[in-house]
């Protein structure tokens, strides 16, 4: 048993791995897809500093702040 788990070790790491880039890659095709971000830029940017900055346009349209929203995204427009 133990044996069976240390070669399926890897495998699973490997797919958690694969699982977690690929919603990350779908988040920044998010924002370039709706809000016309720039990819080049979003791509110097992690995975949870993505996050944050979905979460704050989310809050942003949440208060239908349209200023503020601008003001988020405006730094990553091509």
């Amino acid at each position: 048993m133990t044996i069976l788990f240390l070669l399926l070790s890897p495998a699973l790491f490997a797919l958690f791995l694969i699982i977690r880039f690929q919603l990350c890659t779908s988040r920044r095709r998010y924002l370039v897809d709706t809000y016309g971000v720039d990819s080049k830029k979003l791509r110097k940017l992690s995975c949870k500093e993505v996050s944050k900055l979905r979460k704050q346009i989310q809050e942003m349209k949440a208060k239908d702040d349209a200023y503020g929203l601008e003001s988020v995204i405006k730094p990553y427009r091509p």
